[in-house]
């Protein structure tokens, strides 16, 4: 493998691993630990990780996208025999799982993250309860958040059968 080779698969799996292990830091650290706090301190924590965790997605999203279609030319242009059946399909199958992925990130941050940001704007200080539509907001999008938590291990692993392919 070359260097500029080398450097790409490594700045594509730094990448996977911000975002997928930001999605578990969202998930198992900062999404319960606000339930200790006060309703009003927890709305707006929970926001701030929130815009956070959307900040770290786009740019690992960024450096994925780049790295990866690097990554997919030069396997190309070593060889034509080097992307044989096996390889296509594998590659077909990742490039779903993180379609729906992207699409999964694409309703977080422009359906529900502009309503979750409006309604703990609207929040007066003294709340010292979740309203019922910020709630719901959340709820979708911690479902939106666990399926992609979900699929990221099925990226990663079909991503390790392309390196052996």
């Amino acid at each position: 493998m070359l260097p500029l080779e080398s450097l790409a698969t490594l700045i594509h799996i730094v990448a996977v691993a911000l975002w997928v292990g930001a999605m578990v830091f969202f998930l198992v650290v900062l999404g319960p630990s606000v339930n200790a706090l006060e309703p009003r301190i927890a709305i707006r924590t929970l926001n701030r990780g929130r815009i956070g965790f959307e900040t770290i997605s786009w740019i690992a999203i960024g450096l994925l996208l780049i790295s990866g279609v690097f990554n997919l030319l030069q396997r190309v242009s070593v060889s034509t025999m080097a992307t044989g059946e096996f390889y296509t399909v594998i590659l077909t199958i990742k490039l779903f799982v993180f379609g729906a992925m992207l699409a999964h990130h694409f309703l977080q941050t422009f359906r529900y993250a502009p309503a979750i940001a409006k309604l703990t704007s609207e929040l007066p200080e003294s709340s010292n309860h979740w309203p019922e539509a910020l709630l719901g907001q959340w709820r979708r999008w911690f479902l939106l958040l666990k399926f992609n938590a979900a699929l990221g291990p099925i990226a990663i692993l079909l991503g390790l059968n392309l390196l052996k392919a």
